[in-house]
């Protein structure tokens, strides 16, 4: 994996970022003035990017970095995914909803119903872009035909959950399917024939994914695209009719970190300082965004060790990671056999021992020490508890920001990682998972298991 390193970063002058221009007041009067302004002919474009999950944050902020569309309005879960605060002028938030800390934005889909049905009232000829994550089609629907948009006159791009995705693929039945085209269509009528109660809804009171299974099949018609990082692993032995249907499904396979990549120089610093800028909430040490860059370089670059991530889970206490971790610590401290002092045991092969040391390559590494970093890249919904970081802290671990996106240090940083099952490990590159805890289970994890992608990493159980 091409690995780009942000050492650089500090002699890039770092651009003084507008703070809340945002869908408050000011920003309002200034986003509708221009388009009041614009000829009623005159096609006006508006991008809407409403995420939950953070590999949907990044696919939609990538592609915001991207497009630049000055009429760019935002709302994510979970807060500081990226930081608001330094985000790009162009991009304005619902300041009532967004969370600026590590807390989850508020949920108010109404509001933003209602700044769909705002700017149509300006422009009728406006053009709106919908990026939203798969599992929650609701939001078409609930928000946009709702307020007044035709589904056919609106360019959506389904953004994958992750592993979510395919676990939703593999589950569609012969039966379920069959009958998503009339669902579907009585939904839009639905919603269409109640434009004029504004507080009509049946899903907006909820984040679940009412509508998640109908994803696939939206994505048939011809102004939607669903983004993928591996469709290769979209399996389904459930529904022929549904596998047929694969071909007409405008599935697109893209990678955040191609999307990363391929921003020009000055765009890519500006993603960089958005998405490590959240290490900065919370802290005692750093103060400045020079800060927050040079933490994680200090972390993770010009290092004489290798460095590993643990990831972490929904469980965030010590009982649920202590038994891992142990065993982590072990597999990478060369150990002595207790049946023969001569060898050493280093992440499951044995190396002579020599001086109390033993050759891997060309290191020598000291035994009974830790030969590599460990760090701890907790769950961004579930931070370490106060009694798991005492652990961490104990063992010479070092905790990193939990809302950065793990993703983001794959495509900065060069290190190598591990730990409970997440989607994350969908945007590794093969030989960078080194162990997972427990045999994964998520479909998609288990079929890139089956061919051969995580056959260096080992497992470690209970």
């Amino acid at each position: 994996m091409k690995k780009f390193k942000i050492m650089l970063m500090t002699t890039i002058v770092l651009a003084t970022m507008v703070v809340g221009l945002s869908v408050s007041t000011i920003v309002l009067a200034i986003q509708n003035s221009a388009l009041m302004k614009k000829d009623q002919t005159e096609p006006v474009t508006c991008d809407f990017y409403l995420t939950m999950g953070t590999m949907p944050t990044l696919y939609a902020t990538l592609n915001a970095y991207a497009n630049q569309n000055p009429n760019t309005y935002m709302w994510f879960t979970r807060g500081n995914t990226i930081s608001k605060e330094y985000s790009a002028d162009y991009i304005h938030y619902f300041d009532t909803l967004q969370a600026t800390d590590n807390s989850d934005s508020q949920v108010d889909f109404l509001l933003i119903r209602e700044k769909v049905r705002d700017i149509l009232a300006l422009n009728p000829n406006v053009k709106f872009r919908l990026w939203c994550d798969d599992l929650r089609v609701q939001f078409i629907p609930d928000i946009f035909v709702a307020a007044g948009v035709d589904f056919a006159d609106l360019e959506v791009t389904l953004l994958s959950d992750g592993t979510g995705t395919y676990n939703v693929f593999s589950n569609i039945t012969e039966q379920k399917y069959t009958g998503q085209a009339a669902q579907w269509q009585q939904i839009l009528q639905d919603y269409t024939d109640h434009r004029a109660d504004h507080t009509y809804t049946k899903y907006t009171d909820t984040v679940a994914g009412n509508l998640q299974d109908l994803a696939f099949y939206v994505s048939t018609f011809d102004n939607v695209q669903y983004w993928i990082q591996n469709p290769e692993y979209l399996v389904n032995t459930l529904s022929p009719s549904f596998n047929q249907a694969r071909e007409q499904m405008n599935i697109v396979k893209k990678s955040p970190e191609v999307m990363y990549q391929g921003l020009d120089a000055a765009t890519r610093a500006e993603y960089q300082k958005v998405v490590l800028a959240n290490a900065l909430v919370g802290s005692d040490t750093l103060h400045s965004l020079d800060d927050a860059v040079n933490y994680f370089n200090e972390q993770l670059s010009g290092r004489d060790k290798e460095l590993v991530l643990i990831l972490g889970t929904k469980y965030d206490d010590l009982a649920h990671n202590q038994t891992y971790v142990d065993q982590t610590l072990a597999y990478y401290t060369p150990t002595v056999k207790a049946d023969d002092a001569t060898k050493a045991v280093y992440k499951g092969h044995e190396y002579a021992v020599v001086d109390n040391k033993i050759k891997v390559g060309d290191k020598t590494l000291p035994v009974g020490e830790c030969a590599v970093y460990l760090f701890f890249k907790g769950h961004p919904a579930y931070p370490a508890n106060a009694e798991l970081s005492a652990y961490f802290a104990e063992k010479g671990i070092v905790v990193l920001p939990h809302r950065t996106p793990v993703e983001v240090l794959f495509w900065m940083y060069d290190v190598k990682v591990g730990g409970f099952q997440s989607t994350s490990f969908l945007s590794t590159t093969a030989g960078q998972t080194e162990f997972f805890y427990e045999t994964p289970t998520q479909s998609a994890l288990l079929l890139m298991k089956e061919a051969g992608f995580f056959d260096n990493a080992v497992i470690f159980t209970k």
